[in-house]
């Protein structure tokens, strides 16, 4: 298998052939439509940001082909047997950093996108697995699939956002709600769920005064995860709106952690995980980074290094997850509210 990818661009098409190191600049887009790529055959991979492959519509110039070009497409892949994979447009700037291109740099050029990204998933198996196949989908269907996240999104926004102007009720800010009370209410019995183990306890943004008492020392941190379940308003269970049921693990870290791929503005909750409780929590540091708070996913990092990052995030995640079913079985099955 070769492995090609492609962007779109004013009007044109760009591809890189990785396996022949050629960059093939301003195609036409009937190109990609038909397939007609120097050196593309019989069971190679094409790699595009899905962006560029949804249903055209009036107000972006990301997406310049209309449906019956879109299943055009697809009719072409299936006979010449050639696989279409969609890489999330989000992790572009990503593919560009490990390529040693900051997001400040000028040079980031059609050629430089396709070569990173190829780069990227070479390099990234894992990367490469998680892509989705290319299947054609009405804007309508595209819609409706995201309108009930996108909704669900939206609310825990709203929710969460007074309480992070209110230093989540553990300041020095006049301010509490259900979740806040709830976590004073039950920090100590969470303790107990926990069964002790202070990694998990710490991880949470809990510990203890001199006379053993459980205090709330990173309030962020539990009021995020306690937020997951419980509405700040009045104090009922958070459930997805489109089944009108508690969400899973998979949905939580997905959708209200915003750990996921394709992911879109995720809002306050998946900051306070990703960029705060994550970075804190995990055992690696970039080598010589500047501050504490800067990112560990620096331009020009090596793929050893990126292991070891990966690695790092995946046990945090982990142990959230564990956290998380700690807090869901007291909240939704043992009934503490």
């Amino acid at each position: 298998m070769n492995l090609f990818t492609a962007d779109v661009g004013q009007g044109k098409v760009h591809v890189y052939d990785s396996g022949n190191d050629q960059f093939y600049g301003k195609l036409p887009q009937e190109s990609l439509i038909n397939l007609n790529i120097p050196g593309l055959k019989k069971g190679d991979t094409l790699v595009i940001e899905c962006a560029h492959l949804r249903e055209s519509h009036r107000f972006t110039l990301a997406q310049p082909f209309d449906y019956d070009q879109l299943e055009e497409l697809r009719r072409t892949a299936d006979e010449k047997d050639v696989t279409i994979l969609l890489f999330p447009q989000k992790s572009t700037p990503k593919a560009r950093k490990l390529a040693g291109v900051d997001a400040d740099s000028k040079n980031k050029t059609d050629e430089i996108d396709t070569k990173a990204i190829a780069q990227f998933l070479l390099k990234d198996q894992s990367a490469f697995y998680s892509l989705k196949e290319f299947f054609p989908k009405r804007l309508d269907s595209f819609k409706d699939e995201i309108s009930s996240t996108v909704e669900y999104i939206q609310e825990c926004n709203a929710d969460i956002n007074p309480a992070k102007s209110s230093e989540y009720g553990f300041g020095k800010i006049d301010y509490e709600d259900e979740v806040s009370t709830w976590i004073k209410k039950y920090a100590l019995k969470l303790v107990e769920y926990l069964n002790g183990d202070l990694e998990l306890i710490t991880a949470v943004g809990l510990g203890f005064d001199k006379k053993g008492n459980v205090k709330v020392l990173v309030p962020n941190r539990i009021y995020t995860l306690v937020h997951s379940l419980i509405r700040p308003e009045d104090g009922s269970l958070r459930v997805r709106p489109d089944i009108g049921k508690v969400p899973n693990w998979k949905y939580i870290k997905a959708h209200y952690l915003g750990c996921k791929p394709y992911h879109m503005n995720q809002g306050v909750a998946a900051s306070n995980y990703k960029h705060w409780m994550r970075r804190a929590v995990s055992e690696y540091a970039y080598p010589g980074k500047k501050s504490a708070n800067a990112t560990d996913f620096q331009v020009g990092m090596s793929y050893e290094e990126l292991a070891k990052l990966k690695k790092a995030r995946t046990k945090v995640d982990k142990m959230t997850q564990k956290i998380w079913y700690a807090l869901r079985k007291m909240i939704v099955e043992d009934g503490l509210r």
